[in-house]
């Protein structure tokens, strides 16, 4: 086992290449353990520093919840009183109040705001 930094995109892709064939080794003491969470580690720390991900923008985060909690786009404009684009009044912020978020159930209010 011969791990060493990352530098390079090819260098990274040949970790996750190893990683994909030591994927399933029992997290002991062995070799192919130890190699596996190093090169974890390694590319982790690529992937942060060359592979960033924006952050998602509220309309991101709306489209994400209404669709993990399976509510519809209708159901959302029901809620929130017939207002014609949700979308604008979310990522603008005109208008939705913590209540009308609340009965959006989980869906917290920071995800509206920011």
């Amino acid at each position: 086992m011969e791990v060493k930094p990352i530098r390079t995109e090819e260098e990274y892709e040949a970790a996750m290449e190893r990683i994909d064939k030591l994927w399933g080794t029992p997290m002991d003491d062995s070799p192919e353990s130890e190699e596996l969470e190093i090169l974890l580690a390694l590319t982790g720390a690529y992937e942060r520093k060359h592979h960033q991900v924006p952050s998602p923008t509220p309309e991101d985060m709306y489209e994400y919840h209404l669709d993990r909690l399976g509510v519809s786009p209708e159901e959302i404009d029901r809620i929130v009183h017939g207002r014609n684009d949700l979308r604008k009044l979310i990522t603008e912020m005109t208008g939705l109040s913590a209540d009308q978020v609340d009965r959006l159930g989980d869906v917290p209010l920071k995800v509206f705001t920011g």
